[in-house]
C-alpha cells in the first residue's frame, strides 16, 4: 500500500482493513484531555468522601507538630520520631488518590484501546536514539498542536484559579482567628470548590480534544484511489492464485459430481457431446433430479462413470441437450415430465428381469 501518497491524494475514507491494521500498530484514538478529566474526577470523589477525613486526621496527628514548629529540637530520636510520624500520616492521606489515579489511568487506557496489548512496544526501538529522528518528531506538527493546547489550558485554568484565589483574599483577615480546626475545614472547603471548578472546565477541553484527536486520526488513515485499489488487489489475492483456487474448486465439484453418477438411476446423452445424469426415487414424491451434467471430455467421463456402476445410458439427443442447460442439483421442471418418465420407465423395465433372476 502506498503509504508516502500526499495529503492531497488522500480523500478516501479509511477501509475496514486499514483500521484493523493501525489498531495493531497501536495507532488508537486516545484523548489524554478525557484522561484527565476522569483522574480528577476519581481524585475529587476519594478526597470528599475519604480526603477530607484523612486529611482532617493528618492536621490532628500533625497539631503537636504544628505548634511547636518554631521550637528547636536537639533530640534526633524525637526527630526521627517526628518524621516517621508525618510520612506515615501524608502515606495515608495520598495513598487512596495515588491508587485511584493509577486505577483510572491503567483502566481508561485499556477501554479506549479496547483491550489492546502490544509486546512488540516494549522492544527498544534504535530509530529513536537517532537525534534527527528526535529533533524532527520534537519539531513535529503534532507536537506543536499540543504544545499550543497546553499553553492555551494553562491559561485558561490560571484565569479561573485566579478569580477563585480573589474570592478567598477577602476573607483572608479573618483566618486569623480561627482555630486549626476550623482553618483545615475551609482550605479543604476551598480546595474541593477549585477542583470542581477545574473539573467542569476540563469537561468543556476534553470534549474538544476529543473530536479533535478522533478528526486527526482519521485523516491521517485517509487513502488515496491507488491505496484503495491495491488494498482491494490484496483482500482479492494474486490473480493467478485465484485461478489456481478457481480450478482446485471446479476439479474437486467434478470429483463429487462423479461420484454422484454411481447412484444415478439412468444418463441421457446425445451420445457424445451431452451427458446428463438423472437421479429418481420412486417411493418419493419428487421429481427426478439432476445429479450430474457434463459436455464433451466431462459428458465422456459421465458415460465412463456410469459403464463402471452399471448405470443405464440412453441416448436421447434434444432432450440430453435440453437437460443440460437446467441447474445442477435441482428437480426437473414439468416439461421435461413426459421424455423422461417414458426413459425411466424403460430403464425399472430393463432392470425388472434381472431383480427377478
Amino acid at each position: 500500500m502506498a503509504e508516502e501518497s500526499s495529503s492531497e491524494d488522500r480523500t478516501q475514507a479509511p477501509t475496514g482493513r486499514r483500521l484493523a491494521k493501525a489498531r495493531e500498530d497501536g495507532n488508537v484514538a486516545q484523548s489524554r484531555e478525557t484522561q484527565m478529566l476522569l483522574v480528577l474526577g476519581a481524585f475529587l470523589a476519594v478526597f470528599s468522601f475519604v480526603g477530607a477525613t484523612s486529611a482532617s486526621r493528618f492536621v490532628n496527628h500533625m497539631h503537636g507538630l504544628i505548634e511547636h514548629f518554631s521550637t528547636p529540637i536537639d533530640d534526633m530520636a524525637t526527630i526521627g520520631l517526628v518524621l516517621r510520624q508525618a510520612l506515615q500520616e501524608g502515606f495515608i492521606l495520598m495513598a487512596p488518590l495515588v491508587l485511584v489515579s493509577i486505577f483510572v489511568v491503567v483502566g481508561f487506557s485499556l477501554f479506549q484501546t479496547q483491550f489492546l496489548f502490544r509486546p512488540q512496544a516494549l522492544t527498544p526501538d534504535l530509530k529513536r536514539l537517532s537525534p534527527i529522528t528526535g529533533v524532527k518528531r520534537v519539531f513535529s506538527m503534532k507536537n506543536v498542536i499540543e504544545l499550543l493546547k497546553s499553553i492555551a489550558k494553562f491559561l485558561i485554568f490560571g484565569i479561573v484559579l485566579y478569580n477563585i484565589a480573589n474570592g478567598t483574599l477577602a476573607i483572608a483577615p479573618e483566618a486569623e482567628r480561627w482555630t486549626l480546626r476550623r482553618l483545615t475545614y475551609e482550605l479543604i472547603s476551598w480546595f474541593i470548590y477549585a477542583t470542581l471548578v477545574i473539573l467542569l472546565v476540563q469537561m468543556f477541553i476534553s470534549g474538544l480534544d476529543e473530536l479533535w484527536t478522533r478528526y486527526s486520526r482519521m485523516q491521517k488513515l485517509k487513502m488515496s484511489h491507488q491505496d484503495v485499489k491495491d488494498e482491494t488487489k490484496q483482500e482479492d489475492g494474486d490473480p493467478k492464485i485465484k485461478a489456481k483456487r478457481h480450478h482446485l474448486r471446479m476439479r474437486r465439484a467434478r470429483q463429487r459430481m462423479i461420484q454422484s453418477v454411481k447412484k444415478a438411476t439412468v444418463v441421457v446423452t446425445n451420445p457424445t457431446h451431452y451427458a446428463v445424469a438423472l437421479s429418481y426415487e420412486s417411493t418419493e414424491a419428487a421429481a427426478p433430479r439432476i445429479v450430474a451434467k457434463g459436455k464433451d471430455e466431462l459428458a465422456a467421463r459421465i458415460r465412463d462413470a456410469a459403464q463402471d456402476a452399471r448405470v443405464p445410458i440412453v441416448n436421447s439427443p434434444p432432450l440430453a441437450r435440453g437437460l443440460y442447460t437446467l441447474p445442477l442439483d435441482t428437480e426437473i421442471p414439468p416439461e421435461f415430465f413426459k421424455p423422461v418418465a417414458a426413459i425411466i420407465a424403460y430403464v425399472i423395465k430393463l432392470k425388472t428381469p434381472r431383480s427377478r433372476n
